[in-house]
This record gives structure tokens, sequence and C-alpha cells, in this order.
């Protein structure tokens, strides 16, 4: 069975996902690469759209509609007393250096770009990415500096949106492959549960194929822009529940007597 058959059952068959225990660790590797691929789907148009803004409409907003900031020791100093909000296009740009807002409330904004007192922080709708200004050494973080590296990186874009892309598809497979190593474990449990005989490689592939249905559902949710109360919960309680059903499909050893 192709990897795209693969996936397709793995959506709704949690018999099919025990029958794949048995396939080679490398077709198994190679489906958790390509989860990952489609984890990043809303986050790469998101990406896109966000950096096609700043590219186009950076300039503008650093010298004329944005207060004037410097990251000085690891923190913002901005000449606004109160955080400023400007909306343009399908970004939204805060510049806060006073505390008042904190990365966790911009879970759910779309296409904002926040400079808070300690880090910069990207938010697509139910996703946030973080970065800490000491992340940006030898970068001169401010109006001035900003200004100059996108001028300079004008020519470059699709260069820069590769790195990112190829930096955030290396993080996400790692917890992917984070999420089934803890997860395997817990299909040895459920396995002595249930008395079904199942090794830690065969757990390992079962759930690599109970991540599709958890996976795609997040994605299709990120991509419309909806965020999902208690998200994390979900994804774990689903994720456990393919593992069972499909576990609960293997044959119940025999006892010899």
């Amino acid at each position: 069975m192709n990897l795209f058959k693969q996936f397709w059952k793995s959506l709704y068959s949690p018999k099919d996902i025990a029958r794949f225990r048995f396939q080679g660790i490398g077709k198994t590797i190679l489906f958790l690469f390509f989860l990952a691929i489609i984890s990043l789907i809303p986050v790469i148009i998101q990406v896109t759209q966000l950096g096609s803004t700043l590219f186009d409409e950076g300039e503008q907003l650093l010298q004329n509609e944005l207060p004037s900031f410097e990251v000085q020791d690891g923190s913002l100093n901005a000449s606004n007393e109160e955080p400023v909000t400007v909306t343009r296009s399908d970004l939204t740009v805060i510049v806060d250096d006073s505390g008042t807002i904190e990365a966790n409330d911009l879970i759910g904004e779309a296409n904002t770009l926040a400079l808070l007192q300690e880090e910069a922080v990207f938010s697509f709708g139910p996703q946030i990415q973080q970065y800490p200004y000491s992340m940006f050494t030898g970068i001169n973080f401010s109006t001035d500096g900003l200004t100059d590296l996108l001028s300079s990186l004008d020519g470059a874009k699709g260069i820069l949106y590769f790195f990112i892309f190829f930096v955030m598809y290396v993080i996400s497979t790692g917890f992917l492959f984070i999420k089934v190593l803890l997860f395997s474990a817990l299909g040895l449990f459920i396995a002595r549960i249930l008395e079904r005989k199942l090794s830690y490689r065969h757990s390992f592939r079962i759930t690599a194929y109970s991540l599709t249905l958890p996976t795609v559902f997040f994605t299709i949710f990120s991509l419309i822009g909806s965020t999902i109360p208690a998200g994390s919960l979900i994804n774990w309680l689903v994720t456990s529940i393919m593992i069972y059903l499909s576990i609960k499909e293997i044959p119940v050893k025999k006892n010899v007597s």
C-alpha cells in the first residue's frame, strides 16, 4: 500500500492501522515526515502572507506609522507609553514595551507581529511563535536597523523563506517524533490492559499512523482560522483513542495450556 492510501486509511480505519504494525520502519518514518509537512501547511501560508506584507509595506510602517523603538540589553525601549497597534492589509503590528500585553494574549489573533517587552511574537491564529530578543545577537533591532534589513533582504526573499520553512520543518518533525515515542509507551500499557501481544517497535508504528486524524483535524481548523479550546488536550485525547481502537483490532493472544 502506498503512502497516500495509508494516509487515507489512517483517517478512519483502526483495523488498517493495526495491520501497518508489520511494515518496515523506514516506511513509517517516511510517513511521519509526510505528516509533518501536512501540519505545517497553515503556518507556511500565513508566514508567506506575513512576509509579503512585511516586504511590501514594512518600511512604510517602520518609518511613518509605528513609534520608534530599539532593543537594548534584551529589552524593548519604545517612544510610546501605551501599546500601539497598527493594522495594514493582512498584517497587524503591535509595539508594547510596558509589559501590558503578553504572548498568550495574542493566541487566536491572525497574522500579528508583536514587539513586546522581552520578545517578538508572531501569532498565526491558534499558534504563536516566540523569539526572545537575545536570539537576535548581531542585528540592530531598532526602527532604522530593521528598515535597512528589510531593504537589503528584499532581493533574497526566496532564500529567506526556504530557510524559515526548513527550520520550522525540522522543529515540527522533531516534536512529532517525540510525541510518537511517548505515545508508543502508552500503547504498550494499553496492550497490556487489553491482553494484546505488542512490542515497542509495533507500538511505534501504530502510534505514527494514529496521529493522522488529529493532525488533519487541527490542520483544517488552523486553515480556517479557528481556535479550539484546550486544543492540546483534545489532540492527545484523540491520539490516545485511535491508539486504543487500533490495538483493540489486534487478535487476543492465546493461552497455551
